[in-house]
């Protein structure tokens, strides 16, 4: 099927559609800590490892598998088949009755939520032309905000109705019906490349060629470093709202609604805003994108650590808390939208899956690891500000981003003339 103008934007609308149902499903849990923890007599570290290293792994690994199928075999199936599988076990989830019954449900989870985002953003590189890719990626990514913030609100709405068993249920029962739909109705884009359109080795052949552009693509290398820093910032905002409630004096109820308001209008506005501007550059020059993504983030991260400093009386609280969030979520659509240009068609689901890889697991993960082991140092050392300052000493590990794109985008031209070259080669 070639993407019509109609039928692309009807796809791009479909799997952010997905994507924000990806997000509700995964943080649901959390929203419902409160009741869950004491429920089943989980400690801490057990609900740590629930919501953090063990479905992260579990994610980014099947991720890297999946994605690489998804460059062989018809992608809306497989995604029909790994949403079918994540609201089974998000349904059976509403009926564990100890932490390892739900440990095992949320392994599951992982491994259906791992067919989405390769196969998707797959779908979203051959269906949109290059031009509008990072603002495609950008919109397909509001599934983080949309369906976090949703997670919290499906809870207080469903909670006292349903409560948290009954709330899993639901949202599982509108996954399968939603995974019937898309294997009915949704079709297959054509891979539009110069390359060749499907691999014809095996999967461990398939992996074995992404891992030959990781060691041979330096604008890809650099794009990934980037990125696993940007990420990192995200990750030392596991902190926020305990920081908004211990040492910016917010009530907790306050400090939730502020914090969510904030999360879900900046990164909305990043995802679209950023992505169109990430567009605009590319018009305008080879590698705009992440020449955009350089300056942006140049600007953009001395402004949060700025945020980190005020006090919460000041009249640049809110607004520095909303571009905050913003700069969060800018680097998806453009970043990817930059990795599938210099890869083949061929290898665009493995490498969103690689993406998710790096920026899950060593970008999100090591920084909300890295900012909690320094806020706790900084308590232990009799700092009066300890989330402050762990938060601001991971998330100035953001700066990195700058030389990063910097130099990513100064290895693009070269990278894409061999690309050229090689899908000219008979």
């Amino acid at each position: 099927m070639s993407a019509t103008l109609g039928n692309r934007w009807g796809l791009l609308l479909l799997l952010t559609g997905l994507n924000i149902l990806n997000f509700a499903d995964r943080y649901l849990i959390i929203a419902f800590s409160t009741q869950i923890v004491p429920e089943l007599g989980m400690s801490n570290l057990q609900f740590g490892l629930l919501t953090g290293i063990v479905f992260t792994l579990v994610y980014t690994l099947f991720g890297l598998y999946l994605g690489s199928l998804a460059d062989r075999v018809h992608r809306p199936r497989l995604i029909a088949a790994g949403l079918a599988l994540w609201s089974a076990l998000t349904a059976l989830t509403g009926l564990t009755r100890s932490f390892l019954q739900m440990a095992s449900a949320r392994l599951f989870v992982g491994v259906g939520e791992a067919a989405l985002s390769p196969a998707a953003l797959s779908m979203l590189a051959d269906g949109f032309a290059p031009a509008r890719r990072a603002l495609a990626n950008g919109i397909y990514y509001l599934g983080i905000p949309v369906g976090i913030g949703g997670s919290f609100i499906l809870a207080s709405w469903l909670g006292p109705w349903l409560g948290w068993r009954g709330s899993f249920i639901a949202l599982g029962a509108l996954g399968i019906v939603a995974a019937l739909l898309v294997g009915w109705l949704l079709r297959d884009p054509d891979r539009v490349s110069g390359h060749p359109q499907r691999p014809t080795g095996s999967t461990a052949e398939s992996l074995r060629a992404l891992a030959g552009q990781v060691r041979h693509n330096r604008p890809m290398q650099w794009i990934l470093l980037g990125c696993i820093a940007a990420t990192c910032v995200q990750g030392a905002a596991v902190l926020d709202l305990l920081w908004w409630v211990r040492e910016r004096g917010f009530a907790e109820r306050t400090a939730q609604q502020l914090n969510g308001s904030m999360f879900l209008a900046g990164g909305v506005f990043g995802s679209i805003v950023g992505g169109w501007l990430a567009d605009r550059m590319h018009a305008r020059m080879v590698g705009g994108r992440l020449w955009f993504l350089a300056i942006a983030f140049a600007i953009g991260i001395p402004l949060m650590l700025l945020f980190r400093q005020i006090p919460a009386d000041s009249p640049l609280f809110l607004p520095l808390a909303f571009t905050g969030n913003a700069i969060f979520m800018l680097v998806f659509g453009p970043a990817l939208a930059s990795l599938h240009e210099i890869v083949p068609a061929s290898q665009r689901a493995a490498t969103a899956a690689l993406f998710i890889l790096v920026t899950s697991l060593i970008g999100s993960a090591g920084g909300s690891a890295l900012a909690g082991a320094l806020a706790d140092h900084f308590a232990n050392s009799g700092e009066a500000e300890p989330l402050t300052w762990a938060i601001v000493c991971t998330q100035a590990l953001g700066l990195l981003t700058v030389p990063a794109f910097f130099l990513a985008a100064r290895a693009l031209p070269g990278q894409l003339a061999v690309s050229r070259a090689a899908a000219a080669t008979p």
